[in-house]
């Protein structure tokens, strides 16, 4: 049986928004994935990253908790969709902003495993104690989560910090888990190229340069709100000047792609 997904798209016609925006504007279309289609939905959160991964397989993947500020939130958008199970859990991140809510995930959709790459510290190691299944993933692995979804852990940084890189047909998504020069000088070599960036370490940093940019060669950035902090300006005016379209999640709300093995669709467009 397919997986039914809810979309909710927040339509925004010549309003500022102001702080976060419902997630939610009206009644969703539903929308049965097939197999050959899958969904990057990037979720609008008070304080974090989470980015759930649909798929017409029947597997539905979550990358990050977002931070205990975000639980409210994240349980009602990911209940919106309908869904009762997710069959994984990727952390990228050993911080509060991206693992806050894992305890909560697993028990709450049933996860069965986690995974992850490093020492698990700090304020991750409570979350993930005899939670699910630890499966490790180590530098330049490949995985396949379905036959049609692929992902490929990149080097990791000094933090343990864990980018990705993801592909569903001609699409690929570069997911920066930091915002780390030397991660950038490994990226460089390594030739990728990506439809979706998504922005690490919340925009703070100076990174990514015009010269990875350049080799990337993204359409869309997305970039996901930390409390106490904004983008930095210099990045932000780089990737408008990049021809890049800019997604500040906290601004734009939800955001979600919709992928097929030949193309994909961005909603709210």
């Amino acid at each position: 049986m397919r997986v039914i997904i809810c979309l909710m798209f927040t339509i925004v016609i010549g309003v500022q928004l102001v702080g976060l925006p419902p997630s939610y504007a009206q009644s969703p279309p539903k929308v049965s994935l097939q197999e050959d289609e899958a969904l990057f939905i990037f979720f609008a959160l008070p304080d974090g990253e989470a980015m759930l991964i649909a798929t017409g397989n029947d597997k539905n993947y979550l990358v990050n908790t977002a931070s205990k500020a975000s639980e409210d939130e994240l349980i009602k958008q990911i209940n919106h969709l309908g869904l009762k199970q997710i069959d994984g859990l990727i952390l990228t991140n050993h911080s509060e902003s991206e693992c806050g809510n894992t305890k909560r995930m697993v028990d709450r959709y049933h996860i069965e495993t986690i995974y992850y790459h490093g020492n698990v510290r700090g304020d991750c190691m409570d979350q993930v104690m005899e939670q699910a299944n630890m499966e490790e993933w180590e530098q330049s692995e490949s995985h396949e989560l379905t036959s049609s979804l692929q992902v490929k852990v990149l080097p990791i940084s000094k933090q343990d910090d864990m980018s990705l890189y993801f592909t569903f047909g001609k699409t690929s998504l570069l997911y920066l888990a930091s915002g780390d020069t030397e991660l950038e000088d490994a990226l460089l070599h390594s030739s990728l190229k990506a439809e979706i960036l998504k922005i690490g370490d919340y925009a703070r940093t100076d990174s990514p340069t015009l010269k990875l940019l350049e080799s990337v060669d993204p359409h869309i950035a997305m970039i996901y709100p930390l409390k106490g902090s904004s983008p930095n300006d210099g990045l932000l005016e780089r990737l408008y000047e990049s021809w890049i379209d800019v997604y500040q999640l906290k601004k734009v709300g939800t955001t979600t792609v919709h992928c097929t093995k030949e193309d994909y669709e961005l909603y709210p467009k």
